[in-house]
């Protein structure tokens, strides 16, 4: 698989998976898994990005597929276990005769014990699973094939390659006698284990791509169109899959301009904006659906961020130290690879107001030369943008935030251009911090 650069903040900063003081991720947001091993065939997905087209492609076929299914996948994950404890019994089986069958037939008839009852559960358990799997794909039949399902189809005709297997399938009497059960345990557990072991790994993927596709219909998600354009990106409607009722903004890298300047009043969303784009190209190198109305992408090879960036105490580096290490370790990425995403919220926070000015803009500067990578960045120094609004690789958005009076209205609508819209002392204000200072009781 051509992998996908990403790195733990990146991760981080997109809160992609569960971390220590998070109660969401885009990862459980995605997980309506019914087994354990289909969410750690989902958890196999999200870790693996790629820059293969054909791989992103199969995914979202595989999705499209399922998606003409409207039933449930009615799984059961303690059921499902029944068939894994089944066939992994420390019982071999070297052989099968109808005698041999005949004298275990009558001792569990005589002498029922754990060891009947797992053998039994389990292979009805296998009945239900071909009936039910079997169901849903006859279903979809018609339809191009995605290589998952071909490969379910292949397992069938093996499986019912033996007579027996395919006529308890179509039978409706759903009790299978003891010679049968018999005959099958040497089947499912000698002769074609390897085939029971690849349905089932099949069944926890298609697991993961169900809860996938449940996701897309809870969440209004949608399957991008990528392709192997470099450099290209625009989502038309593009929300946080956080929020209950977001608000979608468009964004489009046009051919020749490589920087997003993004300004915006404190609280004005830009943080989230930010992080939802990072998503968005996250899972559309996944080849899963996206939070936007609508999205075209090229295959990029990378995305970095600096969102949530911790202080680094047990090395002893200050918040701006570890800004400053982070724009290098961009600076050295991208010095060896191209068609990289880049995304910053607030450039050098950490320091005064003249180094972060200094900084942002000769950062920013540099950054728009190297016109093979794309580059997102938010900051509160408007004055940067003024010397930069001539440069042709900058275009300039801001998140728009409407006075009332003397209080603001957050719109969360992205606009073009730049605004100086300052309401940090209205936050101050409105806290009423001064009035508690002063109400204090000296005495």
């Amino acid at each position: 698989m051509s992998k996908f650069d990403i790195d733990k903040q990146t991760l981080s900063d997109l809160n992609i998976f569960e971390a220590y003081g998070l109660n969401k991720s885009v990862f459980s947001l995605f997980n309506f898994t019914s087994t354990i091993k289909g969410n750690d065939k989902l958890n196999d997905i999200f870790r693996t990005p790629s820059t293969a087209i054909q791989i992103i492609n199969e995914r979202q076929h595989l999705i499209k597929y399922l998606s003409a299914y409207s039933g449930d996948l009615s799984l059961d994950s303690i059921n499902i276990d029944f068939v894994e404890s089944y066939l992994m019994q420390y019982s071999k089986i070297k052989f099968y005769s109808r005698i041999s069958a005949l004298t275990k037939a009558v001792n569990y008839f005589f002498y029922p014990n754990q060891a009947y009852y797992l053998k039994e559960k389990g292979i009805k358990e296998i009945f239900f699973l071909l009936k039910k799997l079997g169901e849903v794909f006859a279903e979809l039949n018609d339809k191009s094939k995605p290589v998952l399902i071909n490969e379910f189809d292949e397992v069938l005709l093996t499986l019912f390659k033996h007579p027996l297997i395919k006529r308890i399938v179509q039978r409706e009497e759903k009790k299978i006698s003891l010679f049968e059960l018999e005959e099958l345990d040497f089947i499912f557990r000698k002769k074609e284990l390897k085939t029971v072991k690849k349905f089932l790994d099949l069944i926890y993927q298609i697991d993961a791509y169900f809860s996938i596709l449940l996701a897309a219909r809870k969440f209004n998600l949608i399957l991008p169109n990528v392709n192997v354009k470099e450099r290209h990106l625009r989502i038309d409607g593009v929300f946080h899959p956080f929020l209950s009722n977001p608000v979608g903004n468009n964004i489009e890298f046009e051919t020749g301009k490589n920087v997003c300047f993004l300004t915006g009043s404190n609280m004005a969303g830009k943080s989230t904006f930010l992080k939802s784009v990072g998503i968005s190209i996250y899972l559309a190198h996944l080849g899963l659906p996206v939070p936007a109305k609508y999205m075209e992408i090229g295959i990029w090879q990378g995305l970095i961020s600096t969102i949530n960036l911790p202080d680094n105490l047990n090395q002893g580096y200050s918040h701006f130290y570890n800004e400053v290490l982070r724009v290098k370790h961009v600076a050295e990425k991208i010095k060896v690879s191209k068609n990289i995403f880049v995304i910053f919220d607030e450039l050098f926070r950490g320091t005064n107001v003249k180094d972060a000015f200094d900084g942002s803009l000769s950062v920013i500067k540099s950054f728009s030369k190297i016109e093979d990578c794309c580059f997102m960045i938010s900051t509160h120094i408007i004055e940067v943008a003024e010397i930069l609004k001539d440069n042709k690789n900058v275009v300039f958005k801001y998140l728009f935030t409407k006075m009332e009076g003397n209080k603001p209205t957050f719109t969360y609508h992205l606009m073009d251009g730049i605004t100086d819209e300052r309401i940090g002392m209205w936050i101050i204000e409105n806290e009423k911090i001064d009035e508690i200072l002063s109400s204090r009781d000296l005495k």
